[in-house]
């Protein structure tokens, strides 16, 4: 059975707010944490969802009056049959792009965001095509810098992808003919507005050449927006599968599911995958000592304003009926009062103003690691005094990686003193101005 907690009750309700906060604890103790979004969660950021009174599809009906198109058909891939149905659909994403570039991300994305920063996340999966996860900070499937191009197509560098795109990008198009991959430009998105498909530039480029040759020219391509339609195959669906396989391989053990009608077939069987994995995850024994202790472990939560269906019992364990940015906002509210050691930010001497030393990560030249960089500010002669026991000149060349004073140049010496007791560490020094800067030696990758 699905345990249902409402959380506008939770003030008045004693009971579900002690289970909201044993949820809220679950989730910070978690480690490998998958999450599966849908259009829910970006409501609140102006983006209308798909199903609701004022979602997308009712604006499609609203703005043609005269289309005879379903919802559904408006986003299924039997619509480029029709040349009408293409203008419609090339129109409507052109105006849902604009609205979606003047959207800001949520406190959901945030939360998202913030399971990352915390080491949490093992990965975040999203039906949205509006990219705001790659907004709050989370690398995306479709991303160019989660890509690794070579022979062939593009394939993903998965340890770089945070979340996963399922029904692709809309800050994106591709080619219909040689499936070339580019960003969704102004001039690409009036050829839309006007509902007109531009051609591909590569093919063009292509053809161009062929004719420069004075031969025959080659077919040209038009450019769609890179979204994935119903019955239509994704782009990177075996890199998607391979993603998902090794992450079920991780043991996650807590999935969380937020803002989705869990309609899709495809979603339906990725989140009943993951619970199974999940519940694997949960002691065997929850009245153990051991098993108490990692009574976290283990839990299906979905986060909705609509329950689940009946097919949902025995895979689903709690649903919080409500916004998904209150619940977020809730989590990590209750989160800092009970673990506030994981919000403590570590102060390092970088990060102390008025101190004697400040850290300094830097590169010289290429090839060389990031280095060490302490900044004694004291004056040169009561360095060399205190703090400098030999000094031997360095023939080492001077990159510009620090600011001369006035009319003066760095010297760079090889030094070992009293800030470094080790007499095998000797140190690069640059002397400039009044400041002594002694430098861990470089090294090569």
């Amino acid at each position: 059975m699905v345990t249902t907690i409402d959380l506008e009750a939770s003030s008045s309700d004693p009971a579900s707010r002690r289970a909201l906060d044993n949820l809220s604890i679950s989730v910070a103790k978690s480690k490998r944490i998958v999450v599966v979004t849908g259009a829910g969660i970006s409501c609140s950021c102006g983006i209308p969802d798909f199903r609701s009174s004022d979602g997308l599809y009712s604006l499609v009906k609203k703005q043609y009056p005269d289309a005879v198109l379903k919802g559904r058909d408006l986003f299924d891939a039997s619509l480029f049959r029709d040349p009408t149905s293409t203008s419609i659909f090339y129109t409507f994403i052109s105006q849902l792009k604009q609205s979606i570039d003047e959207a800001s991300p949520s406190r959901t994305h945030q939360f998202i965001r913030t399971l990352d920063e915390k080491k949490k996340l093992l990965r975040s999966y999203t039906q949205n095509i509006d990219g705001l996860e790659e907004r709050a900070g989370l690398v995306g499937s479709s991303s160019r810098e989660a890509r690794v191009n070579g022979k062939g197509k593009a394939k993903l560098r998965v340890k770089d992808v945070r979340n996963v795109q399922l029904h692709g990008d809309i800050h994106r198009v591709r080619c219909t003919l040689c499936s070339a991959d580019l960003p969704c430009t102004e001039e690409y998105l009036q050829f839309f507005a006007d509902g007109l498909a531009p051609d591909c530039p590569e093919c063009t480029l292509r053809s161009e050449a062929r004719l420069a040759r004075s031969a025959r020219p080659l077919r040209i391509g038009t450019l769609r927006p890179a979204i994935v339609l119903y019955d239509e195959a994704h782009p990177l669906g075996d890199d998607i599968g391979t993603i998902q396989a090794s992450d079920a391989s991780r043991k996650p053990d807590m999935l969380i599911i937020m803002g989705t009608s869990l309609k899709v077939h495809g979603l339906r069987k990725l989140v009943k995958d993951f619970a199974k994995v999940v519940h694997a995850s949960a002691p065997s024994d929850p009245t153990s000592a051991k098993g108490k202790s990692r009574s976290w472990m283990g839990k299906v939560i979905f986060v909705n304003k609509t329950p689940p269906g009946s097919e949902w019992n025995g895979i689903i364990d709690y649903h919080i009926a409500g916004e998904t940015d209150l619940w977020a906002h809730r989590v990590e509210e209750e989160w800092r009062r009970a673990r506030p050691d994981d919000w403590q930010v570590q102060q390092t001497l970088d990060n102390v103003e008025g101190g004697p030393f400040k850290t300094v990560k830097e590169v010289v030249g290429k090839g060389m690691r990031k280095y060490l960089s302490l900044y004694p500010v004291l004056g040169p002669r009561q360095m060399l005094i205190d703090g400098i026991y030999r000094w031997q000149e360095a023939y080492s060349s001077w990159n510009g990686e620090y600011p001369s004073s006035p009319g003066r140049q760095p010297i760079h010496y090889t030094a070992q003193s009293s800030c470094f007791p080790d007499e095998a560490a000797p140190v690069d020094v640059a002397l400039h101005g009044w400041r002594l800067q002694p430098v861990e030696e470089t090294r090569s990758w």
